[in-house]
């Protein structure tokens, strides 16, 4: 297997698609396999590690699902709760029909809305008029990026609650800004700072040191640099992969979606789907944490079993999940409570696993647990635009072809 994984990694570094990555599968509580190839950072060849920081931009979402359900269990929140309890943006809401009129909400957002994405909220998307709002938003958040301006998690929240969405609510699936809402929900509910509670119910109980919002100076060199693939060059960088280095690594240095690329200090930010960074080793910690229900390994419980199971195993209306097939061709999988989770493998375009469950990031990072395997595996890459691509399928098949 390592063999394999070598090969097919070296060729995609050999053609410039990502300059390294990391690949590491446990299984059975014990490390199965370990892989580092090519460089974090090119320009200083600092080759990948295990300890090499990364950006998981979207697989924040998980470990921000994992805060929801904490606060779930202990009766805190309601998944039915509308959001305008915490959010007073979220009343009176609007929404743009096929035709690009605005109407007003037959219902407000809930908390299962966020949860599943069908809350009409969207991402940047110049092709729609929702999209349209969003992408001014953004550019102004950006804009304040580590100023004295700069708009916190519930002033963003605030902000997007004052948009139009993009249907009315529950109508459809459409994958956006939902999860950002609910790291603010959290807030609201617990009375702390995001970052603050994902730390003394996650992060400290889980020993994840290397996990947070930012990377402060002494670990700085152990970030990756995040790059442009020359595939994707050839026509030019889009508007969000600039300003792009010049030394002929293809360094991306931009912002996106509110993150600072370098995250160099706290962000006032905290986005909860896609703002924090972590190791391979760290995430491991995470994703065993829910594949053995929801207890560390030193006895230590986050949530109960019943939580995880309800987490990790809903299924939703297949009108919804007919939307999230054509948006990520991600066919034989529903979504739901910001995980895909497989329903039907035979409908795979991967070799899959009924019950796996995991996501994905805007850089390529990936992650899926398989509890029929005992089984986790998490890739790590930084390259632009990229997320579940050719190389992560191939991965894939060649893991979870030698499960056993």
């Amino acid at each position: 297997m390592k063999k394999r994984l070598s090969e097919v990694i070296d060729s995609y570094i050999e053609k410039g698609e990502i300059s390294g990555a990391s690949v590491l599968l446990h299984k059975d509580g014990k490390r199965l396999l370990s892989l580092n190839s090519g460089f974090a950072d090119r320009k200083n060849r600092i080759p990948y590690s295990g300890d090499t920081i990364i950006r998981l931009y979207s697989m924040s979402k998980p470990i921000t699902a994992a805060a929801v359900m904490i606060l779930i269990e202990r009766g805190l929140l309601d998944r039915l709760d509308p959001v305008s309890l915490f959010i007073p943006s979220f009343k009176n809401q609007h929404y743009y029909d096929s035709e690009g009129s605005r109407h007003p909400v037959t219902r407000e957002v809930t908390i299962a809305d966020l949860l599943d994405m069908s809350s009409g909220l969207t991402y940047p998307d110049d092709s729609t008029p929702a999209g349209r709002e969003a992408a001014e938003l953004f550019d102004r958040i950006n804009k304040k990026l580590g100023t004295a301006e700069a708009l916190s998690t519930s002033e963003v929240a605030e902000a997007i609650g004052s948009l139009t969405l993009s249907f009315d609510p529950g109508s459809d699936y459409l994958y956006g800004t939902s999860a950002d809402i609910l790291g603010a929900v959290v807030e609201k509910v617990s009375g702390s700072k995001f970052s603050e509670f994902l730390e003394k119910e996650i992060f400290g109980p889980l020993g994840m040191k290397d996990t947070g919002f930012f990377v402060p100076g002494e670990k700085q060199s152990r970030l990756a640099r995040s790059y442009v693939a020359e595939s994707h060059l050839k026509n030019g960088p889009a508007p969000h992969e600039k300003p792009i280095s010049d030394d002929g690594t293809h360094e991306y240095l931009g912002s996106h979606l509110g993150i600072s690329n370098r995250m160099e200090k706290a962000p006032a930010f905290e986005s909860g789907g896609a703002g924090l960074c972590s190791t391979l080793t760290d995430y491991m910690r995470f994703a065993e944490m829910l594949l053995q229900g929801g207890t560390t390994p030193e006895g230590h419980k986050i949530l109960s079993a019943e939580t995880v199971r309800y987490m990790t195993e809903r299924n939703r209306p297949g009108f919804i999940d007919k939307s999230f097939h054509e948006r990520f061709g991600l066919y034989g999988f529903t979504y739901s409570n910001l995980l895909r989770i497989c329903v039907s493998p035979e409908e795979g375009d991967t070799i899959m696993f009924k019950g796996e469950y995991g996501w994905d990031g805007w850089l390529g990072p990936y992650f899926a647990n398989y509890p029929s395997k005992n089984a986790t595996l998490l890739i790590a890459m930084q390259m632009t635009d990229f997320g579940t691509f050719s190389l992560t399928h191939k991965i894939i098949n060649i893991v979870a072809s030698g499960l056993s």
